[in-house]
C-alpha cells in the first residue's frame, strides 16, 4: 500500500470518527482531570463491567493498553506503564497482567491516568502511566484464582493460578502457583521455485509445539509505625519446550511428483530460573522519600536442536546443536525524591549492576559415519558487564496548564568476553531528556518530548547460535556496540464523553550505529553495526463510545500505524528499510456491555505485521500476528459475571484461519551479485482455538 493510500485510509477513517466524537461530547460527562493531566477513575466508573480484579479495571481505562515494559538488564529501561500506590513493582520477572490479577477490585479505591508527566511519579519516558491506588483499610487476606482451557484442533490444554493472600505478624504476604502451556499445530505448503518459474521442490510440512512452565512467587509487604515500607519478592520459573517439524519433499517430473526426501527437525529445550528482590522506602522529614531496591536473577538454560533428512535412496544426513547458557543478574538501585514545593519536585537515582553469561554450544554432523564435532567461532565463549548509571531529573509544573520534565542520565559500563573471543571495552553515555505537556482544556492535550536512549546490548549476540531447521549460523560478534538514539515526538489527546478518547502522534528516530546482521569473511552472518538509520511513525489510538449509534454501553477500539525507515545495506551498499521492523499495521476491538444482564459480548480483528529480514545470502519476508494467531485474525468472545461473582469468558481465536506466510530468497552467493538461486514460499494454518477462562476472588 503507498503512502498516499494510507493516508487516504487514515483520512476515512476520521471522518468516520468525528461524528461519533461530536456526538459523544453531548452524552456523558468527562472524568474528574486535574490541572497536572490526571484522570481519575473511581470503582463507579467501572460498575457496568462488574470487574473481579484490578486487572479487569485496567483494560477499561479509556486510550490505555499494558505494557510490560523492555526485558534489559537493569531497572532503569524495565518499567512497565503501570504502578501502585505511586510506586514500581521491584519485581522483573512478574508480569503487571499477574500482579493485577492477584489484586481483587474491592481492594480498589480508584485508577489515576496519568498523562505527560507527574510529580512524585516516576514516569521514567512514557507519556501514560495508570497508578492503581488501594484502599489503605481494606482486607488484604483474599485469595484469588483463575482457571483455563484451551482447544484447538482437538488438542486440550488445562492453565491457571492460585494465589493464598494471608496476614502474618503484620505483614502481608502472598503465596502462588501457577500453570502456563499449550499446545499449537500447525500445517500447510512450502514451495520452492527457481529463477525460470520451474517448481523444484514441493513440500508438505507439518509443525507440533508444546511449552509448559510453573512459576511458584512469594511477595510480602510490611508497614511500619514509622512509615516505613518493606517490599520482598521470589519467584522461580521452570520451563519445558519441545518442537518437533516434520516436511515430505516432493519433485516434480513430466506427469507426476516423484519421492524426494523426508526432513524431520526438533527441538528440546528446558530452563530453570530464580529470581529474589526487595525494596526498603522511607521518608526523611516532610520532603524527601528514599527508596533502596535489590535484585538477584539466575538463569539456566539447555537446549537440543536436531535436524534429519533421508531420500528416496535411503542416504541419511543428521545434525545436532547442544547448548548451554548460565546467566546471573545483580542489581542495586537507590531513588531519592525531594519535593521542593507544590510546583518543583526532583528526583536523582543511582544503579549499579553485574551481569554474567557463560554460553556453550556445540555443532554435530552425521553423514552416515555417526555424529563428527564441527568447530565454530565463538561457540564457547564468558561474557561479563559492570555497568553503573546516576540520572537527576526535574518536573517543574509552573500552572495548572504546563507540566515541564527535564532530566539527564549518565551510564558507564565495562564489557570483557572471554574464551573462544578476548575482548575488554569500555562505554560511557550521557543521556539527556525533556517533555512537556499542555493542557489545553479539560479534554485536549499537547505532549512533546525529546531524549536520547542508549541501547542494551544483548548477551546472545556475543555467542554463535545455529538454526538447524533454516540451516542458518550467526557468528557472535564481540566487536558489537550499543546503538545510540535521538528520539522527538509530539502528541495530541483529546478525551471525550465518559469513556472516549483519541490520540494521534508523531516521532522521529535517529539512530548511530543502529544494529542489524553484517557479513564476516564473506561467509557467516554475524550481529552488528550497519551506521547511521532513522526512523518515523505515525500512531493513531482511539476508543470511541458507540451509544449515538443506537449500541447502548459499546465502545470500539481503533489502533493503527504507519512508518518508514532507512539504512545502509552492509552487503549491497544501498539504501533500504530496516530489517526485522513492521512498517504498518492496524486493529479493531469491539465491546458491548448488558449491565441488566451482567453480560458483555464483543470481537476483535487483528491485521498482523509484515517483516523482513537482509542477511549475506538470502532475504526473507514474513507476515504474521503480533500475537498468537494468524494475519488478518479474527476472534470474538462472550462475558459473563452472573455466577457466585466469577468472571467467565469464553472466546473463538483464529475464525477467519488466515495462514502465516514465509518468502525466503536465497542467492547463488552474497546479495549484492544479485543471483538468484531459489525462492522459498511458505504458507501455514494453525486452526481455530478455542477457551474458556474462570477467574475470582474469596
Amino acid at each position: 500500500m503507498h503512502k498516499r493510500q494510507i493516508f487516504g485510509v487514515l483520512g476515512l477513517g476520521a471522518c468516520l470518527f468525528l461524528p461519533v466524537l461530536a456526538h459523544a461530547d453531548d452524552a456523558k460527562p468527562v472524568p474528574a482531570t486535574s490541572s497536572e493531566g490526571v484522570s481519575e477513575y473511581p470503582p463507579e466508573f467501572f460498575a457496568s463491567y462488574f470487574p473481579v480484579t484490578a486487572l479487569d479495571m485496567v483494560r477499561q481505562v479509556p486510550g490505555f493498553s499494558i505494557d510490560n515494559g523492555d526485558n534489559v538488564r537493569g531497572f532503569g529501561g524495565a518499567a512497565g506503564n503501570v504502578v501502585i500506590n505511586d510506586e514500581r513493582p521491584s519485581s522483573k520477572s512478574d508480569s503487571l497482567e499477574n500482579i493485577l490479577q492477584r489484586i481483587s477490585a474491592d481492594r480498589v479505591a480508584r485508577i489515576d491516568l496519568i498523562r505527560g508527566s507527574s510529580p512524585g511519579i516516576d514516569m521514567r519516558g512514557l507519556s501514560r502511566v495508570v497508578n492503581v491506588i488501594l484502599k489503605t483499610d481494606a482486607q488484604t487476606a483474599r485469595n484469588s484464582w483463575s482457571y483455563e482451557t484451551t482447544v484447538s484442533r482437538r488438542l486440550s490444554v488445562i492453565n491457571g493460578e492460585f494465589v493464598r493472600n494471608l496476614t502474618l505478624a503484620g505483614a502481608d504476604i502472598s503465596l502462588g502457583i501457577s500453570r502456563q502451556g499449550g499446545p499449537f499445530r500447525g500445517s500447510g505448503i512450502e514451495n520452492r521455485v527457481l529463477p525460470s518459474g520451474v517448481l523444484d521442490e514441493r513440500r508438505d510440512e507439518e509443525v507440533k509445539r508444546d511449552f509448559i512452565f510453573w512459576t511458584p512467587t512469594f511477595n510480602l509487604e510490611k508497614k511500619f509505625a514509622n512509615d516505613h515500607v518493606l517490599h520482598l519478592s521470589a519467584q522461580a520459573l521452570d520451563f519445558k519446550f519441545v518442537r518437533n517439524e516434520n516436511s515430505f519433499v516432493e519433485r516434480p517430473t513430466a506427469s507426476r511428483l516423484d519421492f524426494l526426501r523426508f526432513d524431520l527437525s526438533g527441538a528440546r529445550v528446558h530452563d530453570k530460573s530464580t529470581e529474589f528482590g526487595g525494596d526498603y522506602s522511607f521518608a526523611i522529614g516532610k520532603d524527601w522519600d528514599v527508596k533502596i531496591i535489590g535484585l538477584r536473577n539466575d538463569k539456566t538454560a539447555k537446549g537440543v536442536f536436531s535436524s534429519s533428512s533421508v531420500d528416496a535412496a535411503q542416504s541419511r544426513s543428521a545434525s545436532r546443536v547442544s547448548t548451554r547458557n548460565v546467566t546471573s543478574e545483580t542489581i542495586s538501585r537507590a531513588v531519592v525524591d525531594w519535593a521542593l514545593s507544590k510546583k518543583h519536585s526532583l528526583q536523582f537515582t543511582a544503579e549499579a549492576a553485574l551481569n554474567d553469561l557463560s554460553a556453550n554450544l556445540q555443532l554435530e554432523s552425521d553423514n552416515g559415519a555417526g555424529f563428527v564435532p564441527i568447530v565454530l567461532p565463538v561457540s564457547d565463549t564468558r561474557v561479563k558487564e559492570r555497568r553503573g548509571e546516576v540520572s537527576a531529573s526535574w518536573v517543574y509544573v509552573p500552572n495548572a496548564s504546563w507540566t515541564i520534565e527535564s532530566g539527564l542520565k549518565y551510564e558507564t559500563s565495562r564489557l570483557s568476553q572471554s574464551g573462544d573471543a578476548s575482548r575488554t571495552r569500555r562505554f560511557s553515555f550521557p543521556k539527556p531528556s525533556f517533555s512537556a505537556s499542555y493542557n489545553m482544556s479539560e479534554k485536549n492535550q499537547l505532549r512533546f518530548s525529546a531524549e536520547r536512549t542508549v541501547a542494551q546490548l544483548d548477551f546472545g549476540d556475543f555467542v554463535t547460535s545455529v538454526n538447524l531447521t533454516d540451516d542458518l549460523t550467526d557468528v557472535g560478534n564481540p566487536e558489537l556496540e550499543p546503538d545510540r538514539t535521538w528520539t522527538t515526538k509530539a502528541e495530541w489527546e483529546r478525551r471525550f464523553a465518559k469513556k472516549g478518547s483519541i490520540t494521534i502522534s508523531a516521532k522521529r528516530e535517529w539512530i548511530t550505529q543502529v544494529q542489524g546482521r553484517v557479513p564476516i569473511d564473506d561467509a557467516f552472518d554475524a550481529p552488528g553495526n550497519l551506521g547511521d538509520a532513522s526512523i518515523w511513525q505515525l500512531d493513531f489510538v482511539a476508543r470511541l463510545p458507540l451509544d449515538s449509534l443506537g449500541l447502548k454501553n459499546a465502545t470500539l477500539d481503533a489502533t493503527s500505524f504507519i512508518s518508514d525507515s532507512t539504512v545502509t545495506d552492509p552487503v549491497t551498499g544501498l539504501r533500504r528499510k530496516l530489517g526485522g521492523r513492521a512498517h504498518r499495521n492496524f486493529g479493531f476491538e469491539f465491546r458491548q456491555d448488558v449491565s441488566a444482564k451482567r453480560f458483555a459480548w464483543g470481537w476483535a480483528y487483528k491485521n498482523g505485521v509484515t517483516r523482513r529480514q537482509f542477511r549475506l545470502f538470502e532475504s526473507q519476508t514474513g507476515r504474521r500476528a503480533e500475537n498468537r494467531g494468524s494475519p488478518r485474525a479474527f476472534s470474538a468472545f462472550i462475558e459473563t459475571t452472573r455466577f457466585a461473582g466469577v468472571t467467565a469468558i469464553f472466546d473463538v481465536r483464529n475464525i477467519l484461519n488466515r495462514p502465516t506466510t514465509r518468502s525466503r530468497t536465497l542467492y547463488d552467493g552474497p546479495r549484492s551479485l544479485g543471483v538468484v538461486e531459489a525462492i522459498e514460499s511458505q504458507r501455514r494454518k494453525g486452526g481455530l482455538r478455542y477457551r474458556l477462562q474462570l477467574r475470582g476472588t474469596f
